[in-house]
């Protein structure tokens, strides 16, 4: 953090830089702050130059730390009780919670020496500082301590706290409100899932944000089975199984927007384990474009997606985008004119004009049954979610022969390992061959945060899988240097690269001869195919993702 003697005059200059305070008001503020004997920069507040928060953001981006609006993210109330009432309303401070083993405890002043003396003397164990208004502070202060009074919970006076779990089970904690809050987060960091990890001293609480995972929160493990219950009774699940893996879904309204949370548990050594899924409910509107197929790969996919009838195959390992490129492609084709009827495990977006069927085994509806079903209700498009057995594979390729045409996916390493694997199944190769009109396989890489973004020169090694000459002179690449926007990994959000192999006859012909992977990778390259790597590398040079993230995706290539 900066020196305390140095803060004033560099939240000054910092405010004067942005335009948010001008030479002549801070004249007459300096005036104002002699007169009443206040700090200079609490005289900024007095005086309504500036408010609270406007403050608060300053110090945070002058000191480095992660700036938290309080009003969108609460603290968690059984860790917040654990440090005394006394020093939180003192030193305008509350413990937020804890994450990757440190407590994470919000300021409304991080240059105050005094504030971290004062919590160090409570907490033996590393502190993570973040940034709030002040009011907001105070606010949750009596809002936290006044409730846990009125309910009789205990309130800390002097904890020194050596775990990330000591003390918690002890302050009364309200696991519906904790809960909620856990979710809260997980919206406001943009996490796609959610995982509650019972260990043999803890219960570990994990988010995964494009794409990776990190931790959250810990809890007491003894609090473990009431997390557990929570998400069955929401979920409608049978709270007396504990034995067998179950699903379920229920609602949660998240900063005025709502969430579609997808619950899936399974027992461990170590007791249930749970992974929730959250999906918005309203999606913004899905573009190939802004999944990140570059001009080139766009238009031939388009022109793909407009024929007539036949079959097109997405492929990909599981969380790779193949649901929302196929959600886009149908965005591209959905008109008065056509009938679309799509059958998904589960209906992850609600799509306006397109009968969307979910897959349901407990009643009996697989990808099959349901898709013959779909094939007498005079469907012009059908997509299909997964194709996973002999069965639908042979439904699908029969129906994109019968004047459909069909999207399916498939899970497979690479769009040449597409044509092997419905060989595999049992499909005769004729039929593939006639059927099938184009292959993409797809991965999802970190896209590089845009307010961190730094430029740099590429070495050699990279020049040389970039396929950039060494004496190319101003090249330059691009990588995150990591901010309060993107939690310091300097990476915002993913992008797509995408892999295209468009059929033809020479490649039909291959397919009758049951020819390997390999050959038919091989003749794609060939013939103008699009690679993962192609694709990724590409995506370097134009500044959306980092050689590593190409690399780390694409290694087998």
């Amino acid at each position: 953090m900066i020196a305390a003697e140095n803060a004033e005059y560099t939240v000054i200059n910092k405010l004067l830089e942005e335009g948010k305070l001008t030479l002549t008001k801070l004249i007459s503020i300096r005036t104002e702050a002699e007169l009443s004997g206040l700090p200079l920069v609490e005289q900024l507040i007095v005086s309504d130059v500036l408010s609270e928060a406007d403050i608060a953001q300053t110090y945070a981006d002058m000191c480095g730390l992660r700036f938290v609006d309080l009003s969108r993210r609460s603290p968690v109330h059984a860790w917040a009780l654990t440090l005394p009432e006394n020093i939180a309303r003192r030193k305008n401070c509350i413990v937020f919670g804890e994450v990757s083993g440190q407590l994470v405890v919000t300021v409304a002043d991080p240059v105050d020496p005094s504030v971290q003396a004062a919590i160090s003397s409570c907490y033996d164990r590393p502190v993570q500082y973040v940034v709030s208004p002040r009011f907001q502070i105070q606010e949750a202060i009596d809002g936290i301590y006044g409730e846990a009074r009125k309910k009789g919970a205990r309130t800390s006076t002097h904890i020194p706290v050596s775990s990330s779990v000591a003390t918690v089970a002890d302050s009364g904690v309200n696991i519906v409100e904790v809960f909620d809050s856990i979710i809260d987060e997980a919206v406001d960091r943009r996490a796609s899932d959610v995982h509650f990890e019972p260990e043999d001293d803890r219960l570990r609480v994990r988010f995964r944000i494009d794409g990776r995972m990190i931790e959250a929160r810990a809890y007491p493990v003894d609090l473990h089975p009431q997390f557990v219950s929570r998400v069955k009774v929401l979920s409608t699940l049978d709270i007396t199984e504990r034995r067998q893996p179950q699903d379920g879904r229920f609602s949660h309204r998240s900063f005025e927007q709502e969430i579609d949370v997808r619950v899936a548990t399974i027992p461990t050594s170590r007791g249930e384990r749970v992974t929730m899924r959250l999906l918005p409910t309203k999606a913004g509107r899905l573009t190939l474009e802004n999944l990140g197929m570059g001009a080139e790969l766009r238009q031939a996919f388009e022109r793909l997606i407009k024929r007539p009838f036949g079959i097109i195959l997405l492929t990909g390992p599981t969380g790779s985008g193949k649901s929302t490129t196929l959600y886009a492609a149908l965005e591209v084709i959905n008109t008065i004119d056509k009938h679309i009827i799509t059958i998904e495990d589960p209906v992850e977006y609600d799509i306006a004009g397109v009968n969307q069927v979910a897959v349901d085994a407990e009643h009996g509806v697989s990808f099959a049954k349901a898709l013959r079903s779909i094939l007498r209700h005079d469907p012009d498009v059908i997509m299909v979610g997964e194709i996973r057995d002999q069965e639908t594979a042979h439904l699908a390729l029969e129906a994109s022969l019968t004047g459909h045409l069909v999207f399916a996916t498939l899970h497979t390493n690479s769009a040449a390992g597409a044509v092997t694997r419905l060989l595999d199944m049992g499909c005769e190769p004729y039929l593939v061959a006639s059927a099938l009109i184009g292959i993409k396989a797809q991965r999802l890489v970190r896209r590089i945060c845009s307010n961190c973004k730094r430029p740099y020169e590429p070495n050699a090694t990279e020049r040389k899988i970039l396929e950039i000459p060494l004496d190319r002179p101003g090249v330059e690449i691009y990588r995150g240097a990591g901010c309060s926007r993107c939690l310091r990994s300097g990476y915002y959000d993913r992008v797509g690269i995408f892999e295209y192999i468009p059929f033809d006859e020479g490649l039909a012909e291959l397919v009758m001869n049951k020819a390997t992977t390999e050959t038919i990778e091989k003749y794609a390259i060939g013939h103008g195919a699009i690679t993962l790597r192609e694709d990724a590398t590409r995506k370097v040079r134009d500044g959306l993702t980092t050689i590593e993230e190409a690399l780390r995706v694409t290694f087998r290539d």
